[in-house]
């Protein structure tokens, strides 16, 4: 879902960072692709020059903004060297995509770090080498730091520890406006102390779960430990986190993840007018203006 809403939403979003994710519309609308193509790769992997000429094609009737938007952005991509989840070849088949619309060197990655199919975190979580619940890796790496300070540069020191007070949960339910959209009650911001003053100039992050990470699966785990908030506090980052949810029935999602194979509709999941991305959008206007 980060690298739909960056290529869909690419006026307004400035930056993405993947942990172990494929290219736009990676599974081209069905399930079948998603676990063949973008996940174990048994078909071989994404065709990355198909997806990039969809892009085009998509640009061009305005289901998502010009690509020429992402030539100044920059992109942080992780693959975990244990990963059994998703291959190493479909998340090098990400930084392929991106090669075509920015520079090489606006692209950092990091794929020599041991971990499973997880976040990775200083210290918080399974064990890194462990697949399992809450899929927040244990891995003495700092992956929201180093993902970070990818996208904005040098920051200030983290926090030991973020102040969970400062986690507030909300309602999602104003700003859902389709029944069958797979999308959580609640969702949670963080906001450091000194973003309560509204003189404050403070930059916007959009933190987006993975699969078997809902609040119905783990409450608010990843939320608070995902080691975003730690550095958020210190340097003027108000951290947005949306939720997505399981759903058994209509749309088929048991696993509560965030729609990238269509499951909510297999033409509009992943661009403007798809519920999930038009969702989020509206809670980055309820949250910055913007």
């Amino acid at each position: 879902m980060a690298v739909q809403m960056h290529i869909s939403y690419s006026m307004v979003i400035s930056g993405m960072a993947a942990f172990a994710g494929g290219p736009f519309y990676c599974a081209e609308g069905t399930i079948a692709l998603a676990e063949t193509k973008c996940m174990d790769g048994t078909l071989g992997g994404p065709d990355v020059s198909k997806l990039v000429d969809l892009t085009y094609s998509d640009a061009r009737f305005n289901f998502i903004d010009d690509p020429s938007n992402l030539k100044n952005d920059k992109v942080f991509i992780f693959s975990g060297l244990s990963d059994t989840v998703i291959t190493s070849e479909v998340v090098h088949a990400l930084q392929a995509y991106y090669s075509y619309f920015m520079d090489a060197s606006r692209i950092d990655t990091s794929y020599d770090v041991n971990t499973e199919h997880c976040v990775p975190t200083l210290n918080y979580g399974e064990d890194c080498l462990v697949l399992s619940t809450p899929y927040i890796g244990n891995c003495n790496y700092d992956g929201a730091g180093v993902a970070l300070q990818s996208l904005y540069g040098e920051l200030n020191p983290r926090v030991s520890a973020a102040d969970p007070a400062r986690l507030f949960e909300f309602s999602q339910l104003p700003y859902i406006k389709d029944n069958y959209a797979s999308l959580g009650d609640v969702g949670y911001i963080y906001v450091p102390e000194a973003c309560e003053n509204s003189e404050t100039m403070c930059r916007l992050h959009i933190s987006i779960h993975g699969c078997q990470q809902t609040v119905d699966q783990i409450g608010n785990t990843y939320a608070l430990h995902a080691g975003f908030n730690e550095w958020a506090e210190t340097n003027n980052i108000i951290v947005l986190y949306p939720y997505a949810k399981i759903s058994t029935i209509r749309p088929m999602n048991p696993n509560g993840c965030w729609d990238w194979w269509g499951y909510t509709d297999p033409l509009t999941y992943g661009v403007k007018s798809g519920v999930q991305p038009e969702f989020i959008r509206s809670l980055i206007t309820a949250v910055s203006g913007i």
